[in-house]
């Protein structure tokens, strides 16, 4: 195996292969999740109330989640610079 790689080649590493692994087995999960549920759902607003797919509601609670742990994550980096 040839450690230099020329313009066209790239190399990646086993946990960067597995990290891309990882996150595209959840991804399917969450598709999958998705269109399995499809119902509406009543939405509780503080003003008001709306009917939304259980799948929107699911999604839109996921990327929050995964904004917020983001945030989190590089407040917690830059307090230990």
């Amino acid at each position: 195996m040839n450690d230099v790689t020329t313009d066209g080649e790239r190399s990646f590493s086993v946990g960067h292969v597995l990290h891309i692994v990882v996150w595209l087995i959840v991804l399917a999960a969450i598709v999958l999740f998705a269109l399995v549920n499809t119902d509406k759902v009543n939405v509780d607003w503080v003003a008001q109330n709306s009917e939304a797919p259980l799948w929107m509601v699911i999604g839109i609670s996921a990327v929050a989640g995964a904004i917020i742990g983001s945030l989190a994550r590089v407040r917690r980096r830059l307090e230990r610079e």
